[in-house]
């Protein structure tokens, strides 16, 4: 994708009388040379792994350091028990992105959205699918939102937390995120735009703090 800004990207869907997912989608064609087929096809690739990611989880699996591993059921655990205060949607947003970021440090596959807060995206949107309010293809053209101001971030800023601390990677991954379920939610390419912005935001000036040097324990 060759958007660098989200001006652009929102210009590139105004002028085109086309969604934000289409735009990305026109974007990445040009770009990738792929045909559309190839490129849907890779993006439900991409969301069949997150959705393996989530249901091969196993609760008793730990990380090499013995830092990760077993939060993710001792949420589920917990709002099982009534002790959690946001709601079934929080919980279940909580509990899976622990489980991609557990399996992350476990050195499974996840898809990198980015790789450090690679739960934060399927974890948005796996909820809302399992209860049925969005089908693969919505949360697939969700998917290419998010990608969209993923990319926007990498070009003009970085996806690494060891470089631009942790808005760089559970803020942008948040950023995703929350475009994702907007235009899921069917908001306007702007109004994506502004929840990105929003998200965001509300993490900047956090920086990582390694423990004994592994990024893994602060980033989950």
């Amino acid at each position: 994708m060759s958007f660098l800004s989200c001006e652009e990207m929102l210009a590139a869907a105004r002028s085109q009388k086309i969604t934000l997912a289409e735009a990305v989608l026109r974007s990445d064609l040009d770009e990738s040379r792929l045909t559309e087929e190839q490129s849907r096809a890779a993006m439900h690739h991409l969301w069949q792994v997150m959705q393996a990611t989530s249901g091969e989880y196993d609760p008793a699996q730990r990380s090499r350091s013995g830092l990760s591993g077993g939060d993710a059921a001792k949420v589920e655990q917990a709002h099982k028990e009534g002790k959690l205060l946001g709601g079934d949607y929080l919980s279940a947003v909580t509990a899976e992105a622990l489980k991609t970021a557990e399996c992350n440090a476990c050195m499974k596959r996840i898809v990198a959205a980015p790789t450090g807060s690679c739960g934060v995206l399927p974890a948005v949107l796996l909820p809302l699918a399992r209860a049925g309010e969005a089908d693969e293809e919505a949360v697939c053209e969700a998917l290419y939102v998010a990608a969209g101001f993923g990319q926007v971030i990498a070009a003009r800023a970085t996806l690494a937390g060891a470089e631009g601390g942790c808005q760089a990677e559970v803020g942008a991954a948040s950023a995703m995120a929350a475009a994702a379920l907007c235009s899921l939610k069917g908001g306007t390419p702007e109004q994506c735009a502004a929840a990105a912005a929003m998200a965001l935001g509300n993490l900047l000036g956090l920086v990582c703090d390694p423990v004994a040097g592994l990024v893994g324990g602060p980033c989950l």
